[in-house]
């Protein structure tokens, strides 16, 4: 894993970053089949040596060959797809405005069904042990279990406000959700959630309007979109360890080796921030950058 994939939600590309060099080395971009239409990756994932986005403005996934670095399919799914994963011959798409998982075939290249969620969904979590998987809602601030053999609604259930991501722990027996409160004059929290009984366990306040993370073992960085910090959670103590300012309008972020990379959607900079000694390197990328994927 020494390669970022970002979705650069307004520019239409996916950004692939040497993360040793720490250097935007190429550009995919999507194509629609109206030269004018607006694309707007927002979620990926990978499957395989493919990589799939699913895409806010023309109401699609993209499927990309890493190998070749070229887009060599694009589905139509349904209205503002926002984050997709894949488990088997599937892909699992969830559309904010229809308030539906939408279940794909990738093989034969068609939907298959569709499956109620709740209101908004926003991201989507695979437990492929469990064969489960976790939605964020966030009109109806609920998250949705999915068991993926039957396809079936399993739970909705009532968290914060606003839940912009929600995310199984390692061992998962845990759902992490981040409760944004977007518009509030409070700040936001991560909740931990028992998937034995379904019931929150605690609560760790962090910054303005956080909308992204990403766990692991321990910790959870959180990135604080309406202040431009990153919280650091220890999940296990349940406490906040530390707030670093980054600047700007954080929003995609993830974790590989002693750095954290955050998507800067104001400035539209990718971040780079030793957790060591916090220092902070930065370069330039595509419009928006949303979704990452290391690979």
């Amino acid at each position: 894993m020494n390669y970022l994939y970002v979705c650069n939600t307004s520019s239409d590309f996916i950004s692939k970053v040497n993360l040793n060099e720490f250097k935007e080395e190429k550009r995919i971009f999507l194509k629609s089949g109206n030269a004018n239409d607006r694309i707007g990756p927002h979620g990926i994932c990978l499957n395989d040596k493919k990589i799939i986005t699913a895409n806010n403005y023309n109401n699609s996934i993209s499927i990309l060959d890493m190998e070749k670095g070229v887009e060599e399919g694009n589905c139509y799914i349904g209205v503002h797809c926002n984050d997709v994963v894949v488990f088997g011959k599937n892909a699992y798409i969830i559309c904010g405005d229809l308030n539906n998982l939408v279940v794909f075939d990738l093989e034969q290249r068609e939907i298959i069904t569709q499956i109620p969620c709740g209101s908004l969904p926003h991201s989507i979590c695979l437990n492929k042990e469990r064969k489960l998987l976790l939605i964020s809602n966030m009109e109806d601030d609920s998250i949705t279990l999915i068991d993926c053999v039957n396809n079936e609604n399993i739970k909705n259930i009532r968290v914060g406000e606003y839940p912009t991501k929600a995310v199984f722990t390692v061992d998962g027996q845990y759902a992490v959700i981040c409760e944004s409160n977007i518009g509030a004059d409070f700040r936001g929290s991560i909740a931990l959630m028992s998937l034995k009984n379904y019931k929150i366990i605690n609560r760790i306040t962090v910054g303005n309007s956080p909308v992204d993370m990403f766990c692991n073992e321990r910790f959870c960085f959180v990135s604080n979109f309406g202040d431009g910090t990153i919280s650091i959670v220890d999940i296990n103590c349940y406490k906040e360890n530390r707030n670093i300012i980054v600047g700007g309008m954080p929003r995609g972020i993830i974790k590989y080796g002693d750095s954290i990379y955050i998507g800067d959607n104001y400035n539209n900079l990718l971040i780079k921030v030793n957790i060591t000694n916090e220092s902070k390197k930065y370069i330039p990328i595509g419009g928006e950058p949303t979704g990452m994927i290391l690979i």
